[in-house]
């Protein structure tokens, strides 16, 4: 990811907006800013690109927790990478995290989706450590809260000082649902969401869904007061042909890294 001010580009772009070589030029200077912002793109180092026979898809299929008495007693999860026309090679960045905790009558279920060129990494070290991790805390029995708060706090700073992790430009979301007994606690970082599905009440036997966590988006407003008074800025960028794209983070000295989510 490079410094180029999309407003820079924008205003050029503006310019003598007549003939077909201009055009050209406008064309190619807007797929740059895509490019570098995620959006679109075709460099393999895009969106953690990969070679073709990278993994594209995870599954993750455990059996019924019959020894566990918990309200959660099947689970399943599938992933598979997200849409990138323009990088055939891009590979699933997704890490899930399924663990029952038998002792505790606990169970973890996770979804991290990482981001940039690292985010696979990032997102499987939070998928090797998390559960155990948050088990043998010492809160875990009385306060899984505390527990988590204090175990992705730590994997994190384990991930920033790893040099063969470049966190520069790259991270993961975190969505993660704790069910213990018949009570679930949410745990959210990013734009990524924990929803629960529920009985509509109506006798039609339909489920519908229900938001449990709160995504961390730029543009909320507690979320960009956060920002802006820690001297960042939080701005679309807009493209001449109308397609713009979504609020993002950026310094307050550069534009970048251009992050659509707060956290």
């Amino acid at each position: 990811m490079d410094s180029t001010n999309p407003h820079s580009i924008r205003h050029a772009a503006n310019r003598n907006p007549g003939g077909s070589e201009q055009s050209e030029k406008k064309q190619g200077t807007l797929q740059k800013i895509r490019r570098r912002l995620t959006v679109t793109g075709a460099s393999t180092f895009i969106d953690g690109g990969a070679s073709p026979t990278g993994n594209d898809m995870q599954s993750v299929i455990p059996q019924p927790q019959s020894h566990m008495n918990c309200a959660v007693n099947n689970y399943h999860g599938v992933s598979s990478k997200g849409h990138a026309p323009y990088n055939p090679s891009k590979k699933n960045q997704d890490a899930m995290v399924t663990y029952a905790d038998a002792a505790t009558n606990t169970l973890i279920l996770c979804v991290l989706d990482g981001h940039g060129e690292h985010g696979d990494h990032v997102a499987n070290q939070f998928e090797r450590n998390l559960a155990g991790d948050m088990i043998r805390h010492p809160m875990w029995k009385s306060d899984v809260k505390k527990a988590a708060q204090d175990v992705i706090h730590a994997i994190e700073n384990n991930v920033c000082r790893d040099y063969r992790i470049d966190t520069e430009f790259s991270g993961t979301t975190l969505s993660m649902a704790i069910i213990r007994g018949n009570r679930i606690t949410g745990v959210n970082i990013g734009d990524s969401r924990v929803i629960i599905g529920k009985d509509a009440g109506d006798g039609s036997g339909r489920i519908v869904a229900e938001q449990f966590t709160e995504d961390h988006k730029p543009d909320t407003p507690k979320e960009k007061e956060r920002i802006l008074s820690s001297g960042g800025r939080v701005f679309a960028v807009e493209y001449d042909d109308g397609i713009d794209g979504p609020p993002r983070v950026w310094l307050g000295h550069m534009d970048v890294p251009g992050l659509a989510m707060s956290r």
